[in-house]
């Protein structure tokens, strides 16, 4: 006989969950669909959702919510397997629409809401999305470019209220607020199974397009149980989510894993640094997920005595060594680290009592869980022995606990395939304790007159320079073949830095073959929305009007060097 309380408590074991309970989970909660349900019969009237405007949900109520939501939808017109596109800000109603949408069997689509003209119409289109969730704020948004998506067969508005008569989509248009009126029919739900997809997101794209991913059920719980796993996730915890639901940490590692973990669940729409620790506070937060600067950004705030005034806290995340240490000290709080992707979910991380320990070393991603392989290979296919450098590469050990495919991409969905293992594009290695240690994109990996370069280790030496605020460190082409180094660098605000002075620091602080004979200065560095460098469009800029080419100075004061040596 099953235990009617699941998961285990993820605190009071040593190392990982056994891989039989990510079998179990599965098995209980075969799709995000299902989970909804079975969490709302399992707690009931217990608060599972408080948003930052006041209104807070229970388990049941969300439950009866999106089945109105998904019988008004499919009274739109709404079918298993159709895509639906959700284009909204961070709310109950974001996620009510996602989980309608699950229920009736079709497939959710996540937008990023920074999206316009071109990169919006990319988005609907290579999904093929049929019905668009929209708030009203991003409205405009669409019906520029509403005649290109004749795909769309009608549109839900998010914000009945904020809504402007004169913002009329061409389009059947309802609003999500009258679809919770809906009488909820069971009959609309559609049995769907683990294999089947539960979300359509878009690759961050950092090296390139776009690809959509599409993720399984299967991947979404066990990724979501691992979550759990790495931070003691438990029916007691408040978990924090601020970065936006179209990812899918805030997805699936923040909003599935409370659930799943019978926790409780803060949301906000968006990350603010000043307000962070205020929010600490006020909700009793527990867990946090940072992707991206948000540690960065969290050390360069003033100091407050609200960021060490709470209870045990545990942040999600992964940083470099310095950063991680300064975080830890600073915030008095447990670090998880881990590695993922949109097409693995985060497959390595360390467990609980090693994380509340601080046995976890500082900079490391952690190890890999029970419910997927890990390796590290050569170009060759080969694996490598600890310590060196290579792709790293994973396959799941449950069936369909990885993503299902690229959508319309069938050649890339093979490639990234090939060899029967996931290759993942990045670099990493392990060490002799089985720790995994991401060292760079393979893309931006640099080659330098013989010397493989980190571009991401060269950065965050460049970080420590105290007028430096944001920096990206790409190849350059070298008229001598291999790469030149390039560093395009955001100054701190009201610095007057030259490109002297970023190599005369370079020079000071790292290997000679690492110092950019490129410098550039700009305003701000591309990013997308949860705080990923987009170097693919530095790469593509490439050596532009305004970048310094530093090759004679660096000759110049290398011979100083040598002749007062």
């Amino acid at each position: 006989m099953r235990s009617p309380v699941f998961p285990p408590d993820p605190t009071v074991k040593e190392g990982f969950y056994p891989q039989e309970v990510y079998e179990e989970a599965i098995r209980r909660y075969p799709t995000v669909a299902d989970l909804v349900s079975e969490k709302a019969r399992e707690n009931g009237d217990r608060t599972w959702l408080t948003f930052e405007d006041g209104r807070t949900y229970s388990y049941r109520q969300f439950d009866v919510l999106s089945d109105a939501v998904a019988t008004g939808l499919y009274e739109l017109g709404v079918r298993a397997d159709d895509r639906v596109a959700i284009f909204a800000f961070n709310s109950p109603e974001w996620l009510m629409a996602y989980f309608a949408v699950a229920k009736l069997g079709a497939v959710p689509v996540t937008v990023n809401t920074g999206f316009i003209k071109d990169p919006l119409v990319y988005n609907l289109r290579a999904s093929r999305s049929e019905y668009l969730v929209v708030d009203s704020r991003l409205l405009k948004a669409y019906l520029a470019v509403e005649e290109q998506l004749d795909e769309i067969k009608g549109v839900i508005v998010i914000g009945k209220s904020r809504f402007d008569g004169k913002d009329q989509p061409r389009k059947r248009c309802v609003f999500l607020e009258d679809l919770l009126n809906c009488t909820p029919r069971p009959e609309v739900r559609a049995k769907k199974h683990e294999k089947d997809p539960c979300a359509m997101i878009l690759t961050s794209g950092t090296t390139g397009p776009s690809k959509v991913v599409v993720d399984s059920n299967a991947q979404f719980i066990s990724t979501a149980l691992f979550m759990i796993d790495a931070g003691g996730i438990r029916h007691d915890s408040v978990v924090y989510v601020y970065l936006p639901l179209f990812h899918i940490m805030a997805l699936d590692l923040a909003t599935v894993a409370s659930m799943l973990a019978n926790a409780s669940m803060v949301l906000v729409e968006r990350f603010s640094p000043g307000t962070f620790w205020q929010d600490v506070k006020k909700y009793g937060i527990t867990h946090f997920h940072a992707v991206g600067p948000i540690l960065e950004m969290l050390l360069k705030q003033p100091p407050t005595p609200l960021e060490k005034d709470h209870g045990p806290l545990v942040a999600v995340a992964y940083a470099s060594k310095e950063i991680w240490n300064l975080a830890r000290e600073r915030f008095n709080l447990s670090i998880t680290g881990g590695y993922g992707s949109t097409e693995a979910g985060i497959p390595v991380s360390s467990p609980y009592r090693t994380v509340v320990g601080g046995k976890n070393p500082p900079g490391s991603c952690g190890l890999p869980g029970p419910h997927v392989e890990v390796k590290v290979m050569d170009e060759l296919g080969r694996f490598l022995p600890p310590g060196k450098v290579g792709e790293i590469v994973l396959r799941p050990k449950l069936p369909w606990a990885t993503f299902l495919e690229y959508y319309g991409m069938p050649q890339q969905t093979v490639e990234a395939f090939r060899g029967l293992w996931f290759h993942t594009g990045d670099a990493g290695y392990f060490d002799e304790n089985g720790y995994l240690y991401f060292v760079d994109r393979l893309k931006d990996a640099i080659r330098r007159r013989g010397e493989n370069i980190s571009s991401y280790e060269v950065e965050q030496v460049l970080l420590k320079n105290a007028r430096v605020q944001e920096v990206a460190v790409i190849p350059a082409p070298s008229e001598v073949g291999e790469d030149e180094v390039m560093a395009v660098v955001v100054p701190k605000p009201g610095e007057n830095l030259s490109p002297a002075d970023v190599v005369d620091y370079c020079l000071e602080n790292m290997p000679h073959f690492w110092v950019p004979r490129y410098v550039r200065f700009v305003e701000a560095l591309p990013r997308t929305p949860t705080g990923r460098i987009e170097k693919f469009k530095l790469r593509g800029e490439g050596v532009t009007p305004d970048t310094h080419d530093m090759k004679n100075y660096i000759r110049e004061r290398r011979k100083a060097g040598a002749a007062a040596s």
